[in-house]
């Protein structure tokens, strides 16, 4: 009576080391791809990144703070170029390569400073944040196109 139930448990206990082998072999990687490919960028399979980037080479020197907090549900790490036109975002395990664009001006401020991640992109796959201070911390406050009284997430520097 005690043997049965001993198979059962072995079974059990490998077809969920298949199934965790499988997932982190496979799984893993095909839903970094539809992430990607759902938010309009290309996988890179080789580096294991979502590029959004249009330019030739998005690469060059990213020596501002890194931004860390939840965006869209997703934790995120994002770092802006040097020249403020392509950012690199880590979000929940993807990496993400883009284009950036700055815009200034918001609601009452002429010299406030917005940038736009996916600039060239829709508008719902538009990412926008307005650079901030808060007790003299660096501060991206996302606000929206339509609605820009309305702080949907922010990501505050380390």
């Amino acid at each position: 009576m005690n043997r049965p139930s001993t198979q059962c448990l072995a079974g059990l206990i490998c077809l969920s080391a298949a199934g965790i082998a499988l997932y982190w072999g496979w799984a893993r990687e095909f839903i970094a791809i539809d992430r990607c490919l759902d938010q309009g960028g290309g996988y890179e399979e080789l580096w294991q990144t979502c590029e959004k980037s249009s330019q030739e080479d998005p690469g060059g020197a990213y020596p501002g703070p890194t931004y860390s907090g939840v965006l869209d549900g997703k934790n995120v790490e994002l770092k802006l170029r040097g020249d403020a036109s392509a950012y690199r975002m880590v979000e929940d395990g993807l990496r993400v390569m883009g284009d950036l664009d700055t815009e200034r001006g918001f609601e009452r401020d002429p010299d406030a400073t917005v940038y736009v991640l996916n600039p060239y992109a829709k508008a719902h796959q538009q990412i926008r944040l307005l650079v901030s201070k808060n007790a003299g911390t660096d501060e991206l406050v996302q606000v929206g196109a339509d609605e820009p009284d309305t702080a949907k997430a922010v990501l505050r520097a380390r």
